[in-house]
């Protein structure tokens, strides 16, 4: 018998992915707490000034949410709806992809912010050259922390919907074998 015949029929097989997809999300939440105790998330809110930081967690925080109901799911897998779990996990891959291009969009917007005030530049005084480099500053701030949202979201819901991606490869192989 193969391995994911064995992965088909054994449910202790699936509690196994399941908890290793809690696990990644405790690890997380860990990662999540270290940041916040370090005063690493104060620092990203204030810094992003365009809030695109939040709606990508938000993204996350919901592409989360549907992962571990998908994983939870996986648990009962002759309930199995294929088309129902191939789209789920399209969904996945579409939001890990729409964080990515959100903390591309946000480059840009800081990248706007910083380039503004130079039309704005009347004369080469100390005091305009300086209120020049702070909102300079805070444009690049904008870019550089929602470039960096968007990086680690799309990293991380692309390691979640992978592991689901995988059980979902090893129960269709054992539903194929089984298949006279």
């Amino acid at each position: 018998m193969s391995k994911s015949a064995r992965l088909w029929r054994s449910p202790a097989a699936l509690d196994r992915q399941f908890m290793q997809g809690l696990i990644l999300l405790g690890l997380v939440a860990f990662g999540g707490f270290l940041l916040y105790d370090f005063g690493l998330w104060q620092v990203l809110l204030a810094g992003d000034k365009s809030y695109l930081s939040l709606v990508i967690l938000a993204l996350w925080v919901g592409a989360s949410a549907r992962w571990l109901i998908l994983l939870h799911r996986l648990k009962r897998p002759e309930d199995a709806q294929w088309p129902t779990y191939a789209r789920a996990l399209n969904h996945g891959w579409l939001a890990a992809d729409i964080a990515l291009k959100l903390g591309l969009m946000g480059t840009i917007i800081g990248f706007i912010f910083m380039l503004a005030p130079l039309s704005e530049l009347a004369g080469l005084d100390a005091a305009s050259l300086q209120s020049l480099l702070a909102a300079m500053g805070d444009g690049m701030a904008i870019a550089l922390y929602t470039t960096l949202t968007g990086l680690i979201v799309n990293v991380l819901l692309r390691l979640q919907y992978q592991l689901v991606a995988d059980t979902l490869q090893a129960l269709s192989e054992a539903a194929d074998a089984e298949a006279p």
